[in-house]
């Protein structure tokens, strides 16, 4: 499993975890988004040889749990190695997480098509202790606040460019339903499908789940998505409230060269983004506004409208 590598840094971070932190809560109405389970080792693919469809490639078990497999190798231009592989003494390559293509994985946000300068930016705000979690356990954002304080500046400039040049690919797929499948927090920071299969009633959260939980998580597929599950009518509710996101990040909320993009996006990303800021865990100054004007009953249909767009 590709989540393998980093679950060492996950550990190490905790002990620079901000104490006596003093956040705002999580309302329940956003609980959806910051998952919490006990710490638990993720699992290694079992020996074998693998390969996924489209690919002709394979790996064998112990390569996919040493690095993210690059299944499509002609699909984005040549990988520097802290992408691939990382620096000599830190971090992890930035394809363990985000994958080489750019587009993430369940629970972790696509960099792909973000302006490099924004990429430079928000790497030195966790840097600086500026960029935190309204969760104060939160795994990744540790993890990050980590790998920011050892990556040099030039690997960074690299990994911004590279990144930024990738297309932004159609990964999440948006399903408005009351009844989803059952499913159990994972301690870094999704949801999971409960192993004992069945469903549950969705009410007012949103729900991500991958498209192929085995390609996804086990073989680090780039091809195989996210599925969204929202309330009904969330969607259109959010077309309204979000109505004002156009002024700054483009008339289809596209980005622009300097301003990152929201359509497209994670659901459960954007969610924590906005509750972030608007409480000041992460000082993002330009959205410091929008964000305080917001009743946490709202940022849940912004984001499923969000995450239904196209890329």
């Amino acid at each position: 499993m590709r989540f393998v590598a980093c679950a060492a840094l996950f550990a190490a971070s905790f002990v620079s975890a901000a104490h006596g932190d003093s956040r705002q809560p999580i309302p329940p109405s956003l609980a959806w988004a910051y998952p919490s389970a006990p710490e638990a080792p993720l699992p290694e693919a079992p020996p074998g040889t693998y390969t996924v469809p489209g690919s002709r490639l394979s790996f064998t078990a112990a390569q996919i749990n040493e690095h993210t497999p690059d299944w499509f190798p002609n699909e984005h231009p040549p990988v520097p190695p802290v992408v691939a592989i990382g620096g000599a003494h830190g971090p992890e390559g930035c394809a363990q997480c985000h994958n080489y293509n750019g587009a993430g994985f369940i629970g972790i946000p696509s960099l792909a098509g973000l302006p490099a300068a924004y990429i430079v930016e928000q790497i030195k705000e966790f840097r600086a202790g500026r960029r935190r979690s309204a969760q104060p356990d939160r795994p990744a954002a540790h993890v990050m606040t980590l790998i920011a304080n050892q990556v040099t500046d030039a690997d960074l400039a690299t990994a911004a460019a590279y990144f930024a040049a990738l297309p932004r690919p159609q990964w999440y797929r948006t399903v408005e339903t009351t009844i989803v499948p059952a499913t159990l927090p994972n301690y870094h920071g999704w949801r999971d499908a409960a192993p004992g299969g069945g469903t549950e009633a969705l009410g007012e959260r949103i729900v991500e789940l991958p498209e192929d939980a085995h390609r996804m998580l086990w073989l680090s597929d780039p091809h195989s998505g996210v599925v969204v599950y929202v309330p009904p009518g969330a969607i259109a509710r959010g077309a309204t409230l979000a109505h004002a996101c156009a002024a700054c990040h483009g008339a289809a909320l596209r980005g622009t060269a300097t301003v990152p993009p929201l359509a497209g996006r994670s659901a459960a990303y954007l969610a924590r983004e906005l509750w972030d800021i608007k409480t000041g865990a992460r000082d993002a100054a330009p959205m410091r506004p929008a964000a305080a004007r917001l009743d946490p009953a709202d940022i849940t249909p912004i984001a499923a409208y969000l995450a239904s767009l196209p890329p």
